[in-house]
């Protein structure tokens, strides 16, 4: 697991919280596990004042679902769950700014940026709310804000593995200091590798430990991951997101300030969030410090999805945190459940602010 890939928002109590057993849904195996190849190529769209995202849809039919992706920004990290998810309705991808095919970022990478980055996008490519978000982690996190910030766009939510604000618990003072440093290597190991990348000296021959090549990709996903790779905009986004994002030495940071104050009740808004039964963790924490981070990290999924009074928390028994990769019709089915909800004429009822 990366370094940077983790964040979400504190929860406000709303209503009793219903968890699922993810094993109650039975096995089956997608149609493909390979990303429609149209989904990796440009498409740009110029948001304003001469910058571009990349945002592309397939299939048909409401509400459009669209995915957002966690820190490592790759949108084939949704391959076998894309076209379980095609076959029901109209399915979107976008790359952040200075991930993928996207222009760099031209404001720090902040929960309130990338929500009116992904507001404009939506507006200037003419995709008519209100839509079901699908985030991963960091994507988790953001998703969540711009529900905070733009409810009527916002139908339901599937959150993976989300991130949120106070996802770090409380350590103890030399626990604390080994996460931060721990945190900041990895962040002088991207900066390297940008740095490297701006050279031109980053190529699926000469990868000088910045990446891997995993083995099983399409043409089409091997060309897409070289292509964010190989670019300094990605480790260069990526630093300035987890900059933007961990907390340091403050109790807070840029992003988890922004999602705090923004904070609100989902009303009914239909909600699943999911949880790896296999607990993302770090190289450097002891038993206990996962043990610790572990509750920490479920009790903020639990606490987040009582934000809807249609709140559903699931447990991914066998998944790490990647829970679209290695379980993945356990998010086809939560997307199914929240697309089916959302269809229903009493899907949007009135939220009442904080």
């Amino acid at each position: 697991m990366k370094i940077f890939p983790l964040v979400l928002g504190l929860a406000v109590m709303l209503g009793p919280l219903r968890a699922v057993a993810a094993e109650a849904q039975p096995p089956r195996k997608p149609a493909s596990t390979h990303m429609a190849p149209e989904l990796l190529r440009p498409h740009l769209i110029d948001i304003g004042d001469g910058r571009r995202l990349n945002l592309h849809c397939v299939g048909h039919g409401a509400p459009t679902v669209l995915f957002e992706q966690g820190g490592e920004g790759l949108i084939f990290n949704w391959r076998k769950v894309q076209p379980a998810i095609t076959a029901i309705t109209r399915t979107c991808f976008y790359d952040r700014a200075g991930f993928g095919f996207s222009d760099p970022p031209a404001k720090p990478v902040t929960a309130m940026n990338v929500t009116d980055d992904l507001h404009a996008l939506l507006k200037t490519a003419g995709i008519r709310g209100p839509i079901v978000l699908v985030g991963h982690s960091i994507g988790g996190f953001y998703a969540t804000v711009y529900a905070d910030r733009f409810p009527a766009d916002v139908a339901g939510m599937v959150l993976v593995e989300p991130g949120f604000a106070g996802q770090w618990p409380k350590l103890s003072p030399e626990d604390a200091r080994t996460r931060e440093e721990e945190t900041r290597r990895g962040g002088a190991h991207f900066l390297q590798c940008g740095a490297l990348a701006r050279q031109g000296l980053l190529s699926a021959q000469a990868p000088h430990g910045c990446f891997k090549i995993p083995p099983d990709l399409t043409p089409a996903e091997r060309d897409y991951f070289l292509h964010v790779n190989t670019r300094p905009w990605w480790y260069e986004a990526e630093i300035d997101q987890s900059n933007n994002y961990f907390p340091y030495h403050a109790d807070d940071s840029t992003s988890w300030k922004q999602e705090r104050a923004l904070s609100r009740s989902f009303g009914a808004l239909p909600l699943e969030v999911l949880s790896a039964g296999v607990a993302p963790g770090n190289a450097w924490e002891s038993e206990a410090v996962h043990e610790t981070s572990a509750r920490w990290w479920r009790a903020g999924h639990q606490a987040l999805a009582r934000r809807s009074t249609r709140g559903v928390w699931t447990l991914a028994p066998k998944a790490g945190h990647f829970i679209q990769k290695d379980s993945p019709e356990v998010v086809i089915q939560a997307i199914k459940r929240v697309v089916e909800q959302a269809r229903r004429p009493d899907a949007a009822e009135p939220v009442d602010g904080k």
